[in-house]
């Protein structure tokens, strides 16, 4: 029997690999641009999202530069250059999985939340309002917020898988996926007011509020994340 050996890598992970051994073969030379994300995801038959993770992926590896709004650049080879992120999860699976847990556990905390809780969601607001304002983002107020509601939904299980999922954020393609997002303004500023709402609801007490607020502050991220950036 002549059998291949099965490849559990992740699938952006083996797109990085195809694209950096055509640049390593000088495809593209340094300083030029890479085909656009839809020319590849037709080429490698696969969505542009995943392209996109892949493209990630060669970024923090130091392989090109992403410029949103534009495409991808072969950086010149140097110092800096590292292996492929190949332990980051894939930030589209794990929003995949947010979406399902958080507008639950939002729901449950409406109706849970202490007054701790709520003085800890009203000083996360006023951090990320000066952030905001200062045309920053900071994955710590982001995770503090999420997570003080995870702590008040009452669910041990549910609270411990959503913490595990941020954690699953702190890898290098997540960070760098959410920080090419969070750099645009429109989209800081639409973060910020689901983030009111979201705190609204909390403290109103209202379970279906909150539940819809945070479903629909993952939709508006998620769909930030497959809209085209070239």
């Amino acid at each position: 029997m002549k059998l291949q050996a099965v490849s559990n890598r992740k699938l952006y992970i083996q797109i990085a690999d195809q694209i950096r051994d055509q640049i390593n073969a000088g495809a593209v030379a340094a300083g030029r641009q890479l085909p656009s994300e839809r020319e590849l995801a037709q080429s490698l038959g696969v969505s542009r999202p995943t392209v996109r993770e892949a493209l990630i992926a060669l970024e923090v590896a130091g392989l090109v530069e992403v410029r949103v709004g534009v495409g991808a650049f072969v950086r010149k080879r140097g110092d800096d250059q590292a292996a492929l992120p190949e332990m980051s999860a894939s930030p589209l699976e794990i929003m995949a999985v947010r979406r399902l847990l958080e507008p639950e556990a939002a729901a449950l905390a409406s109706q849970q939340v202490s007054p701790e809780g709520t003085a800890r969601l009203a000083e996360t607001l006023r951090r990320m309002r000066s952030e905001t304002a200062a045309g920053q983002w900071s994955s710590d107020s982001d995770r503090m917020l999420h997570m003080t509601l995870a702590d008040a939904c009452g669910n041990n299980v549910l609270r411990e898988t959503l913490d595990g999922l941020w954690n699953s954020r702190l890898g290098e393609v997540d960070t760098r996926f959410h920080q090419h997002l969070a750099d645009i303004s429109q989209v800081r500023d639409h973060i910020l007011a689901d983030h009111e709402a979201i705190v609204a609801a909390i403290v109103s007490g209202n379970a279906e509020a909150a539940r819809g607020a945070m479903s629909r502050h993952l939709d508006f991220v998620s769909a930030a994340m497959l809209e085209a950036w070239e």
